[in-house]
């Protein structure tokens, strides 16, 4: 069977942060089947959020079985994580048919209450325009910046935040700006989320503990969704715009996963995924703050993305400490960004 570094590479599942109360010196020594024994005990004795921790490590190690997930989605059930529970499940019955732990995974999904959720998929997304131009008719990145017009009473985006995303867009490095252009990436500009997507008022976010319309933006495939403001409460309320730093590192941020998308992931790049894991030998993985970066599974994405935000231009804490922490890759990422901008269309 692969690796959990191969099969399931490409499943995307946004684990709750906890805190691993194991040392480097012990970690490094562990094997997953340590982990797995150590899961077994802490689940027994109902400490299910430090189970999770270890069967999630488990996994980082190779463990490979559908019982080790099961074990994970029990763990995020029984916490009372649905959201994290939810999706461990739906792995379970993607990548493990047919099995026992399938069938209790698929009763268990059962059991969940069916809630509104944010929107997954960009499906009936119509772009927004910004004047009577179509978007058919932009041709470069920096024209192809599009409104979204305001709901609710909110008012519009300013002319400043406009003005602001395409003074980042035009500063981006040149291999950079090459493979987002080519790509056909579409950035669009959003008083918030809910201006967009009015059904969603008051749906949580699950997987981030917020509110959708709490978010600062969202990216789909390649079209880069970005807000100006914020909610304040479950309503249709929303704060001040937002600071120019945090809109500047989210504009990287959001841009990243769609340089990810039109790269065809190079985020699952077996290279890539070599040097990240000689990177992560070198970490002290009891570092809180490195916890989105060394998650299984989508710890490799997520780090992925910060790189890439970093080598645009962000210098937010996260993107930086990825740089610090994972040199190897980011001298990839860079390098393989410059080579592929030089591809033909």
């Amino acid at each position: 069977m692969p690796s959990c570094f191969g099969r399931l590479a490409g499943i995307s599942i946004s684990f709750c942060v906890v805190i691993l109360l194991v040392s480097p010196a012990a970690e490094a020594q562990s094997t997953a089947a340590d982990y797995e024994k150590l899961g077994q005990k802490q689940f027994s004795q109902a400490s299910y959020k430090e189970a999770a921790a270890s069967f999630r490590l488990a996994i980082y190690k190779g463990a490979k079985s559908a019982s080790t997930w099961l074990y994970l989605g029990e763990c995020y059930d029984r916490a009372g994580e649905v959201g994290a529970a939810r999706q461990t499940y739906q792995t379970l019955q993607k990548y493990f048919p047919g099995t026992p732990e399938c069938a209790r995974a698929t009763e268990r999904l059962t059991k969940f209450p069916q809630s509104v959720r944010a929107p997954a998929v960009r499906a009936n997304v119509s772009p927004a325009k910004p004047s009577a131009s179509s978007p058919n008719d932009k041709k470069t990145l920096t024209e192809r910046i599009f409104i979204v017009p305001p709901r609710f009473g909110h008012p519009a985006v300013s002319s400043r935040t406009i003005s602001m995303v395409h003074t980042l867009l035009k500063g981006l490095p040149e291999s950079v700006y090459k493979i987002l252009d080519q790509g056909n990436t579409n950035v669009y500009l959003t008083p918030n989320l809910i201006d967009k997507w009015p059904d969603a008022v008051g749906t949580m976010n699950e997987h981030l503990g917020i509110l959708f319309s709490q978010e600062h933006g969202r990216t789909y495939g390649r079209d880069v969704y970005l807000c100006e403001r914020v909610s304040i409460g479950a309503g249709t309320d929303l704060g001040p715009v937002v600071s120019d730093e945090v809109l500047k590192d989210f504009t990287y941020t959001l841009l990243s996963h769609a340089l990810n998308d039109c790269l065809e992931l190079p985020s699952k790049d077996p290279q890539f995924i070599a040097l990240y894991k000689q990177d992560y030998d070198k970490l002290d993985t009891s570092d809180r703050s490195l916890h989105a970066f060394i998650a299984p599974v989508e710890g490799v994405a997520d780090t992925f993305s910060a790189l890439c935000a970093n080598i645009m231009g962000s210098r937010a804490f996260a993107s930086e400490l990825a740089s610090r922490s994972f040199p190897r890759c980011r001298a990839w990422v860079a390098q393989h960004l410059k080579i592929l901008s030089n591809r033909k269309p």
